[in-house]
């Protein structure tokens, strides 16, 4: 049985400079610790626990188990923070190759794989070091500060509200000197926890309930007396019996009659002949001589008739004396009535009033719910529904009528889609399809068996814009969910998911989840859970679902591959490409990309035979009967005729060309007196399309009105304070979507903003001036030309609140918005029939960076944007606006030909030794002040130079140190160094770095 647990503590930990480098590895800094008995059978592997680190309590994550410790003394554990374990094996063996592959230490690469607030950083807590009397001569605010720690630590951050801080150093010093308190730190956030909601269902029938409801709520007299009533088989109790069991007076019985809910017919004593009528009579003759007044009473009675009342006699002068001598000689009897109690109400009005009276109208409706629903019923909804409130409930489960039940509730991060129930038709495949699909599909026929894992069957789908690349992910995620598999499908941006689970859910319905930074905690923490039981079988994400636990993996899909989304820009600076392949590898799985651009480096492994290329080079629209359907709506069948049957074999299925792209120089625009941000061909082509009632997307690689603001006296051009970067001019926005004049200048890499001035800050000149435009300028010219067009803008500033991209694309896409203009998120794989015309307002944005992918970057959105013409009835057309119309990245994308790009490109990659002839690692170093940040870079630059000559590396060259393209962000200066070489990765796996810098593997740019 293992005795001690291999630890990366959830703390930042710092190592001096010998340590460092006798220690170093970049999955390094784990710390043993004992395993106490109480955890001995249980603890594992991927388990989070508490661990003492220094003076302070932490999370950690037990990476490993071991008979024996490298250090003589260890601590024990504390204790699990999650009972399971929280990460897989699989996920440990991922993120061991991450950190090794990556130059990263462990700890930041575990984290990606736990959901947020699971673990947190330890803090600051306060606790009394003895529950004794208090000295006399403390401080009145030493004396609430001790009284706030009586019942237990209190985290530091709780005792600086309230109007006093009771953390100030006069206040809290002495009280440490002394020792009547102690600072600890500890890890008081509580993780996240599983979500249970109550439900309320009937516990009894009909009958019980009848008999129970009445009886219910406040004590009220009055309903005491109609439930009496009602309960009460004699429909004519007496007065005396209600007041018994009610405890009412005769009193209230009376004003209750007179309120008209009961009658209340009054006692009396009748009078009873006791012999028969001639025996009477016979009786008066011998009466009148010698009792003349009981001769006049028994006449009364012989008149008034048998049983008649004692009132009715008194009235005509008879009183009961006389008649007690009546009844002494056996004449009559005197029979004594009760006062009588019955109901004037029906029932239900009976019923109703009741509940009126004990105020459990909320009740009955409840119970009336229940009985409808006929199933336990949400304890929210049936609040909400009937008005009642928790005692209510409380109540009716105390008297039997009702049972509650708290269960589990998943918070389902798709609750908020319109998602199909059930599963559509799968179409008929292309020839194309179809080979493409029987090679995939052989995947899982030959890898299981293949004892050579070094890496997975990874297939580059590349099919042009349209050609139905999505069809086949969703072939190949059919047959893994027929093996009981689960799939991890990776968009680029959380944009796209919602239109990726739409086409996914519609083929799997009630299968599909999402996974994204957008989830809340709890939404995160749920589907996590889901993941790992294998309970979600189809996980569409971004890069950050590659860390989900999943239990029952066997296909991966990256969409739009090539995205430089799929980097991660913070550290550790993983590709979600190359993650996803190794996951692939551990859970022996193939993976599928997909792009009509894919990466150079990507296409370079495919068509040597590290990847499976599979091509698509034809647009597919739609199969025959869903064309028809759309024209008859349209009101437009000729349209049919436009497009031809894809081939003899598949009459049904009608293919479309690619758009055809005409690029406009816009110097000749200018040369023609055209000012405008829209060239004269797309102004006729958005004019058009408008008249025609079809839609247009409009693109620009700038957000904001202006790139830039300068003085045009002095020439200064106003800059970020803390990025060193010219600012953006933004209107500002108003709730209606429109804009005020008076806008603000934004840095666009720390979002800080900045008064516009209305003086030059060098020589106040004010002729101030704003060059370039982004979206908003855009939006203002388009206004301007085309009043009556509905436009939408869809970039950072109009997407911030939850759910803002789907809330946009679903406008657009049901037709409330004629022009859509937008940035980035416009080329990314969206599909929108409706869109006949693409403009790229300025091509050359990006083109001309100090980058090696620049011109990379600016053929895939060129391609990309040009893509989302023309995949409709009416098919479309792109126009590209530049400067640069000669540009190889420009004339490949007009002519939607990836292989002139890759050939012009993979010439100039191999003319300076860039990928994929060389890979890259960047060092990146910031620091406040810019001569550090320089004599660092220079310091390590020199210590490589001579790691490299010593140990006789030729194949690694140095780049630099120079100062970024982005010389200043955040207040941060930043340097770099670049290696590159054959593998630059090996070498600096036995370098330590010095602590400050940060190396990219494989970097997407080197801004």
């Amino acid at each position: 049985m293992a005795r001690f647990a291999e630890v990366v503590v959830n703390t930042h930990v710092r190592h001096t400079a010998r340590e460092q480098e006798e220690t170093y590895t970049p999955a390094g800094l784990t710390f043993h610790y004992s395993i106490p008995p109480d955890l001995a059978d249980t603890l594992r592997p991927g388990h989070l626990v508490r661990v003492p680190f220094r003076n302070r309590e932490v999370h950690g994550i037990v990476i490993a188990l071991h008979d024996q410790s490298p250090v003589p003394e260890t601590r024990p554990i504390l204790g699990l923070v999650y009972p399971t374990p929280v990460l897989t094996e699989t996920q440990l063996a991922l993120a061991r190759w991450m950190a090794e592959h990556y130059l990263t230490p462990l700890l930041y690469v575990l984290k990606l794989f736990l959901p947020p607030r699971l673990t947190a950083p330890p803090e600051p807590v306060l606790e009394r070091t003895s529950s004794g009397p208090l000295p006399p001569d403390l401080s009145p605010e030493q004396v609430l500060l001790l009284e706030r720690l009586r019942h237990g630590p209190v985290p530091e951050s709780q005792l600086r509200g309230g109007g006093v801080n009771l953390t100030q150093d006069r206040i809290l010093q002495p009280l440490l000197k002394r020792g009547l308190i102690r600072r600890k730190y500890m890890v008081t956030r509580r993780p996240p926890q599983a979500r249970h909601e109550t439900f309320v269902q009937l516990a009894t029938d009909e009958e019980n309930i009848a008999h129970i409801l009445p009886q219910l709520g406040r004590h009220n007299p009055r309903a005491d007396v109609l439930a009496f009533l009602l309960s009460w088989p004699d429909p004519l109790p007496t007065a005396q019996l209600v007041m018994e069991n009610t405890g009412v007076s005769r009193q209230l019985l009376k004003r209750m009659a007179e309120e008209g809910g009961i009658g209340y017919q009054p006692g009396t004593t009748r009078v009873i002949w006791a012999k028969e009528r001639d025996v009477l009579e016979q009786q008066l003759e011998e009466l009148s001589a010698r009792a003349p007044a009981q001769a006049r009473a028994l006449r009364a009675v012989l008149e008034q008739g048998n049983g008649v009342s004692l009132d009715v006699l008194r009235e005509q002068g008879i009183d009961r004396a006389i008649l007690n001598k009546l009844a002494a000689r056996g004449l009559i009897r005197l029979v004594e009535e009760p006062a009588l109690v019955y109901l004037r109400l029906s029932p239900e009005e009976a019923e109703n009033r009741i509940l009126d009276l004990r105020g459990t109208q909320a009740h009955r409706r409840v119970l009336q719910a229940l009985q409808d629903a006929d199933e336990p019923v949400w304890l929210g909804w049936l609040l909400a529904e009937t008005g009642a409130d928790r005692p209510v409930i409380r109540e009716l489960e105390s008297a039997g009528l009702v049972h509650t039940v708290s269960e589990e509730v998943f918070r389902d991060p798709l609750r908020r889609y319109e998602l199909p129930t059930e599963a559509e038709t799968p179409p008929p495949l292309t020839p194309e399809q179809q080979r493409a699909w029987d090679t995939i599909r052989q995947a899982w026929v030959t890898y299981p068996t293949r004892k050579d894992a070094s890496l997975p069957p990874v297939f580059l789908l590349h099919g042009v814009t349209g050609s139905g690349k999505t069809e086949i992910y969703l072939r190949a995620v059919a047959h893994v969910l027929r093996e009981g598999g689960q799939v991890l499908f990776l968009v680029p941006e959380i944009a796209l998911t919602p239109q990726t689970i739409q086409r996914v859910a519609a083929r799997f319905p009630g299968l599909v989840t999402v996974w994204h930074s957008e989830l809340s905690v709890g939404e995160r923490f749920d589907v996590w859970r889901r993941i790992m039981s294998g309970e979600a079988r189809v996980v569409v994400g971004t890069r950050s679902a590659l860390f989900a636990p999943y239990a029952q993996l066997r296909l991966i899909i990256v969409d739009e591959e090539h995205d430089e989304s799929y980097k991660n820009q913070r550290l550790p600076y993983y590709h979600a490409r190359a993650v996803a392949i190794e996951l692939a590898r551990l859970s022996r799985c193939p993976v599928i990309l997909g792009s009509a651009t894919p990466d150079v480096v990507t296409y370079t492994r495919a068509i040597r035979g590290v990847y499976r290329l599979l091509r698509l080079p034809h647009r597919v629209l739609a199969h025959r009967r869903h064309l028809e359907q759309l024209a008859r709506e349209s009101g437009d069948p000729a349209s049919l005729e436009h497009w031809q049957p894809l081939s003899q074999d598949m009459p049904d299925v009608r293919t479309i060309p690619l758009p055809p792209v005409r690029v406009v120089d816009m110097r000749l625009e200018l040369k023609a007196g055209n000012r405008s941000m829209l060239s004269r061909p797309l102004q006729a082509a958005i004019r058009e399309a408008l008249e025609r009632q079809q839609q247009v997307i409009l693109f620009i690689n700038r957000r904001g009105r202006a790139s830039f603001v300068m003085c045009r006296d002095c020439g200064h051009v106003l800059r970020c304070d803390r990025c060193s970067v010219p600012l953006t001019f933004h209107l500002s926005e108003e709730g209606n979507g429109r804009t005020r004049e008076k806008g603000y200048l934004l840095c666009h890499h720390c979002n800080r903003r900045y008064p516009v001035p209305d003086r030059c800050p060098m020589c106040g000149s004010s002729r101030i001036r704003y060059f370039g435009g982004g979206t908003q300028r855009v939006e203002e010219e388009v206004r301007r030309l085309f009043p009556q067009a509905r436009i939408l803008r869809w970039d950072r500033d109009t997407t911030r609140g939850r759910d803002a991209h789907w809330h946009i694309l679903e406008a657009f896409a049901h037709h409330q918005a004629d022009i859509l203009i937008g940035t980035q998120m416009l080329a990314k794989g969206l599909d929108l029939p409706r869109v006949t015309v693409v403009g790229v307002i300025s091509a050359d944005e990006g083109l001309f960076l100090p980058d090696f992918r620049a011109a990379e970057r600016t053929f895939q959105v060129l391609t990309q944007v040009a893509g989302r013409a023309g995949r409709g009835l009416y098919g479309g057309r792109v126009i590209v606006q530049t400067y640069h119309p000669e540009h190889y990245a420009v004339r490949a994308a007009a002519h939607h030909d990836y292989e002139m790009f890759y050939r012009q490109e993979m010439a100039f990659r191999r003319l300076m030794h860039y990928p994929p002839y060389a890979r890259l690692v960047r060092l990146l170093y910031t620091h406040t002040r810019e001569d550090r940040a320089r004599q660092a870079a220079e310091h390590l630059a020199q210590a490589l130079r001579e790691a490299l000559a010593r140990e006789g590396v030729e194949d690694i060259s140095l780049i630099g140190p120079a100062p970024c393209f982005y010389t200043r962000l955040r207040g941060q200066y930043r340097w770099h160094i670049i290696l590159r070489g054959r593998d630059p990765v090996a070498f600096l796996k036995h370098f330590p770095l010095p602590q400050g810098w940060r190396p990219d593997v494989d970097p997407y740019n080197t801004l």
